[in-house]
C-alpha cells in the first residue's frame, strides 16, 4: 500500500516482507495505524480481536470490492437476484425483467389504473 491505512478500511496481505504470521490472501480490518514506522494491526475478517502482528504498510493492498470478489463471497441465489439489476448503487431492476413481472400480473392494467388514481386521490 502506497498510502497510510485509514482505520476501519478492509485490506488484504499480499506479500510477507517482515516475517509477519499472517497468510498471504488474508483479510483484515485495520484496527490501529502506526505513522513512525508504517506499520498497522488489523482484525480477521469473521473476528472482533485485533491480531498480535504489526504488518508493514507496503506488505497489504486495499480490497476492492468489484464483482469477482461479490462472485466469490455471495451465494448464487443472491448473484442471481443481482444480476437482475441495473447499477451498483440504489439497485433498480433492469427494464426487461420490470416488463416480465407486470407482463405476468393478470389483471395489471386494472392495478396500474388503480393505483394512478389512488395517488391522484391523495394529491389533493
Amino acid at each position: 500500500m502506497d498510502r497510510e491505512p485509514v482505520v476501519g478500511e478492509c485490506v488484504v496481505v499480499r506479500r510477507n516482507s517482515g516475517g509477519h504470521g499472517l497468510r498471504l490472501g488474508e483479510c483484515l480490518v485495520v484496527s490501529h495505524v502506526d505513522d513512525d514506522d508504517s506499520t498497522l494491526r488489523g482484525t480477521p475478517s469473521g473476528t472482533m480481536t485485533a491480531r498480535d502482528e504489526w504488518i508493514p504498510w507496503r506488505d497489504v493492498e486495499p480490497v476492492v470490492f468489484g464483482w469477482e470478489y461479490v462472485a466469490a463471497h455471495l451465494p448464487a441465489d443472491v448473484l442471481q437476484l443481482l444480476s437482475a439489476c441495473e447499477g451498483v448503487e440504489h439497485l433498480a431492476l433492469n427494464r426487461r425483467i420490470k416488463e416480465e413481472i407486470v407482463d405476468s400480473l393478470p389483471d395489471w392494467k386494472e392495478r396500474i389504473l388503480a393505483a394512478v388514481e389512488s395517488l391522484a386521490d391523495t394529491d389533493d
